[in-house]
């Protein structure tokens, strides 16, 4: 009986100890999840305005640089938007104008050096130079019209009370409450509002507090550490969870007391001891019971803790898809918007041509026929016919004419191809001739195309086959093609940058569209290939997981392939595959239905 009572209790705490783990790990998974939502919910809400001045930097109105022009487009944005205190366009030199009149100098921010440097930017909130606000300022670039340098930056400025307001909801009990730091450790939102910073006096760093553990914590959010670790804070013992965001470089934390996560142990901690005194043989097979209770309880909250991780995931990718749709609907208006303003003056300038060169042709015809009737005019006609130089206009007139009249048409076709591309009227089904829709999208693309000073020509070469109409979403398909051409034009010139004058004769840059149908399944096939620098078999793997990209900061999200690959797959129930090798080129070949599945 003492060696089996002796068996029992050693067992008994060795079970103990296992369950105990088990439970208290998916209680600290919980409380850190927890901070993973606020963390969410912020950086969702940062995309989104990062996404909004990025689209205001890029519009033809912001890039024009003429404040006058500038101001009252960005006050009835302000007043659209409805979460921007103010915008300002910022000069290379750090020169500042906004829309409140304020006309600081800004070149020592950060946001603005990282922003001239080709990064959208969302910086450590500071107190506004012209608002004496606590703020958070978004920047983006503004493309220049030649050349890859900034011609400014765009800046909006957004109180943080969004970010207060989250920070304020997230707790875990009574007792529990949140934080969040910048990338110094100074807080942006604590519930002592005596913490944050005042125009008068400056907030200070939680690296320069005099608990050690709290610095300790501070280190570790600001070198954006995810964890949850038991510490003592103001003397009381508490679980800390922090993770930092993604959008910017701050950090959440979470401060739930000791006892908030570890008082559903206590039950256990009951049940154990009572085991521990109890040596019956009879109450064995109840022990057991009992045990593979408590372990299946850990295990289902651990599997749930997981789902929840799942689903978080998962809702993280569907609000950074909607991001990007939403963008390319604004964009797609936008395109839409300009292609018919411009439409009709080109086609009045079109028209009107063909009556300036009858006019013009009648003019000079008329004053031949004076040069025949009166072969001697007189001498100020003589000396101003000479000033005029007139067999030259008369020989240069109808080419000028002729000249205009191809620049309009060659308008007429670009405006033609962004209607065609956009394409808002067809958000339904409809057949289509997929050929056009290629020919519009290297219309718009024509620019990166053609040979520049740095980067040689782009040869497109078309092998087009017997397609029928093809019944498909004409917009998001137009879509696949803009994310895949672009991705093999950006491809190339990398490759031109690696590859010598003598390798570029011989082998040029090419992109090959080749369409046909496969008879075998009835779908409609379409091959892009380029001679590009090819994939290596990692980056072939994960070309279509969303936020993956191997582009610079500035250049790609990781969004474009895997809307590509939602849009055929989901949206289309096709098929998008990926070849390729490194060195050699890639091709992409796309498959859809001719008609729609029901």
């Amino acid at each position: 009986m003492v060696i089996l009572s002796i068996s029992i209790s050693a067992t008994a705490i060795t079970s103990y100890k296992i369950v105990k783990g088990l439970l208290l790990d998916s209680l600290k998974e919980q409380a850190l999840l927890k901070t993973h939502q606020g963390q969410n919910d912020i950086d969702n809400w940062l995309a989104i305005r990062k996404t909004e001045i990025k689209t205001l930097a890029n519009s033809p109105v912001v890039r024009s640089l003429d404040w006058s022009v500038m101001e009252p487009y960005l006050q009835s944005e302000v007043k659209r938007l409805q979460t921007f205190l103010l915008m300002a366009l910022i000069a290379p030199d750090g020169a500042l104008i906004n829309t409140q009149g304020g006309r600081p100098n800004v070149k020592d921010r950060e946001f603005f050096q990282r922003s001239m440097a080709g990064e959208t930017v969302a910086a450590d909130p500071i107190i506004g130079r012209t608002s004496n606000q606590l703020q958070v300022q978004i920047s983006s670039p503004i493309p220049a019209k030649t050349g890859t340098k900034a011609a400014g930056v765009l800046m909006g400025g957004i109180e943080i009370n969004r970010v207060v307001e989250v920070i304020g909801d997230l707790h875990q009990g009574k007792g529990s409450y949140a934080f969040a730091l910048n990338s110094q450790g100074v807080p942006i939102a604590h519930p002592n509002i005596e913490l944050i910073g005042t125009p008068e006096k400056a907030a200070q760093s939680f690296l320069n507090s005099p608990n050690p553990k709290l610095v300790e914590i501070t280190q570790q959010m600001v070198a954006k550490r995810t964890n949850i670790k038991l510490t003592q804070l103001d003397g009381k013992w508490s679980y800390v969870a922090y993770t930092p965001l993604r959008e910017a470089n701050w950090s959440v934390a979470l401060i739930v007391p000791q006892k908030n996560i570890e008082s559903p142990l206590q039950a256990l901690n009951l049940l154990a001891t009572v085991l521990g005194g109890l040596l019956v043989v009879g109450l064995i097979g109840a022990w057991r019971q009992l045990y593979e209770q408590i372990r299946d309880r850990a295990l289902v909250s651990s599997q749930q803790a997981q789902q929840l991780s799942k689903t978080l995931k998962e809702l993280q990718n569907t609000q950074s898809q909607l991001i990007q749709t939403e963008k390319m609907s604004s964009l797609g208006q936008l395109v839409a918007g300009v292609a018919h303003e411009i439409n009709n003056p080109a086609n009045f300038i079109h028209a009107n041509l063909n009556h300036a060169s009858v006019y013009s042709q009648g003019i000079l015809d008329l004053l031949k026929l004076y040069e025949q009737t009166y072969p001697n005019p007189t001498p100020e006609i003589r000396d101003r016919s000479q000033d005029l130089d007139i067999e030259f206009l008369a020989e240069d007139l109808p080419k000028l004419m002729a000249s205009m009249q191809v620049g309009t048409k060659r308008i007429r076709e670009i405006v033609l191809s962004l209607r065609n591309f956009s394409r808002l009227d067809e958000a339904d089904m409809k057949f289509v001739d997929i050929h056009e829709g290629l020919d519009n999208t290297l219309m718009i693309l024509n620019r990166r195309l053609t040979a520049t000073p740095n980067l040689p020509e782009i040869q497109i070469v078309k092998k087009y086959g017997n397609l029928p109409l093809v019944e498909c979403y004409a917009g998001s398909l137009n879509q696949v093609f803009m994310n895949v051409l672009v991705n093999a034009i950006d491809a190339l010139e990398e490759a031109s940058q690696k590859r010598s004058i003598e390798e570029l004769k011989t082998n040029p840059n090419q992109i090959k569209i080749q369409t046909q149908i496969d008879k075998s399944s009835n779908y409609a096939m379409v091959q892009i290939y380029d001679n590009g620098i090819g994939m290596c078999e990692d980056v072939k793997h994960r070309v279509f997981d969303h936020m993956f990209t191997t582009k610079p900061v500035g250049k790609g999200i990781g969004l474009g392939m895997a809307i590509a690959y939602q849009i055929i797959v989901d949206k289309h129930t096709g098929t998008i595959e990926v070849d390729s090798t490194p060195g050699y080129g890639t091709e992409f070949t796309i498959r859809i239905h001719l008609t729609r599945k029901n």
